[in-house]
């Protein structure tokens, strides 16, 4: 029990449900599987109608998270750029960093305070801001366009199986 304990309230544990990127991870897997679960156990539903939506949400969901951290990975890579647009940052030497690894390094540097903690709190809204523009705009518009030829396909070949 103490090392579930210890595992819960451990410095990974509390970074890793302030990350963005993680939480999102953790509602996609949790979506993923929950949802096609829910609906195949939904006994007022039509047998092929379950397997149907089941395996479109299956899909549709793993395909998201796939396009998703294909995109938010390498926006992490600049997010350093977006710091010279938040006001308290703006005049940093931070915020005037020219690579990644001139970012780091200054970071690294930096004495825990006021100023490591804004750094932090901006690069957060930029990956929170991000995630939300990837999972709402571009993540449906690459998934539907794979998922919905794909399962139409599969229903109209149903249908016509019916019709015979």
């Amino acid at each position: 029990m103490s090392l579930i304990i210890n595992a819960l309230t451990s410095t990974n544990a509390a970074n890793f449900v302030q990350n963005s990127t993680a939480q999102v991870l953790s509602e996609g897997c949790l979506k993923a599987i929950g949802r096609p679960v829910f609906t195949l156990a939904d006994k007022t539903a039509e047998e092929n109608e379950k397997k149907y939506s089941a395996t479109k949400e299956f899909l549709y969901q793993s395909l998201s998270m796939m396009a998703y951290f294909g995109l938010i990975f390498p926006f992490k890579n600049i997010d350093y750029k977006f710091l010279k647009f938040f006001k308290p940052l703006k005049d940093t030497d931070i915020a005037k960093a020219k690579s990644k690894t001139e970012f780091n390094e200054i970071f690294k540097n930096l004495p825990e305070g006021e100023l490591k903690t804004k750094v932090k709190g901006a690069r957060e809204l930029t990956a929170i801001i991000a995630s939300g523009v990837i999972l709402t705009i571009i993540t449906p518009q690459i998934v539907n366009k794979i998922i919905h030829p794909l399962m139409n396909k599969d229903k109209n070949e149903n249908k016509l199986d019916k019709k015979i």
